[in-house]
């Protein structure tokens, strides 16, 4: 097995680490590092079986250490006497081939039950519409750019799906379908006083999944 690990830009990473994991005999896998262009071999053609091919690459980022599964040119099983050509890029957004996301998400919790200024209606989270401003460059050196959407319901909660690991600037509003938007306060979970806006980094869920996690609220009219 071979191929070549690049960036989304499409320079050629080093140092990146690929596996081919047998998928018929338990705890079996052989690894290499990708060299200074990119490119990596590994030899499969003991013991038999069939194989499947990943990578992940590590990173320091504002002094946290990050870990990320690469995106497959080809996710498919291969039969080690046949060989196969795995490329893998780097991507901070889209689509997993497994299923979710190689973004992060924004999880925002809301305290209050009620709406301060409408105490008989509950505060819907659908409305919650979040802005996330990118304070420098993202994780893998690039620009970024401010990201507008409201919050979706899914196994992690209420969320912003799908965002490139980044140092973020966040602030939120109400934004009710036919009523004025309003501006809401926020901080980071259970963390300090709320503020108009704050600024958070990524934490890591688990190994390669990351999350920033939020509270909300209206402010008392």
């Amino acid at each position: 097995m071979s191929g070549k690990v690049v960036d989304a830009r499409g320079q050629p990473m080093s140092g990146v680490t690929v596996v081919a994991d047998n998928t018929l005999i338990y705890n079996t896998n052989a690894l290499a590092t990708t060299g200074s262009d990119g490119t990596y071999r590994i030899d499969v053609s003991k013991p038999a079986g069939t194989w499947h091919a990943s990578a992940t690459h590590k990173v320091q980022y504002n002094s946290r250490s990050y870990t990320f599964d690469l995106d497959p040119n080809d996710d498919s099983v291969f039969a080690g006497t046949d060989g196969a050509v795995r490329n893998f890029t780097w991507k901070l957004s889209g689509s997993r081939p497994d299923s979710g996301f190689y973004g992060g998400f924004v999880a925002v919790y809301v305290d209050q039950l009620l709406d301060p200024a409408d105490p008989e209606q509950p505060i819907n989270s659908d409305d919650i519409e979040l802005t996330l401003t990118p304070s420098g460059k993202l994780v893998d050196g690039s620009d970024g750019a401010p990201i507008t959407k409201k919050l979706v319901h899914t196994g992690d909660g209420d969320v912003v799906e799908d965002v490139p690991v980044g140092r973020y600037t966040v602030t939120a509003r109400y934004a009710q379908t036919g009523k004025s938007p309003r501006p809401m306060q926020v901080r980071l979970k259970d963390t300090g006083d709320y503020a108009d806006s704050v600024t958070a980094d990524f934490e890591v869920l688990v190994t390669t999944r990351h999350q920033i996690l939020l509270n909300a609220q209206l402010p008392t009219p």
